[in-house]
């Protein structure tokens, strides 16, 4: 699993994210510097190249 978090959020604390990723079982947390708790166009290329490095971690 791959938990994705904002460090500006607003609805949802950093102990909400560490709390899921330590609750799953080979989870990955990442915080995504400034990003509050929309996903901004600005960062779809981050957001994307997260998601793809998790994926292909999943099938090594």
């Amino acid at each position: 699993m791959l938990v994705l978090h904002g460090t500006e959020d607003p609805m949802f604390p950093l102990a909400h994210a560490q709390a899921t990723a330590t609750a799953v079982p080979g989870a990955r947390l990442v915080m995504i510097e400034g990003m509050g708790h929309t996903l901004p166009t600005a960062l779809d290329t981050r957001l994307a190249d997260e998601i793809l490095r998790h994926t292909a971690l999943d099938r090594a």
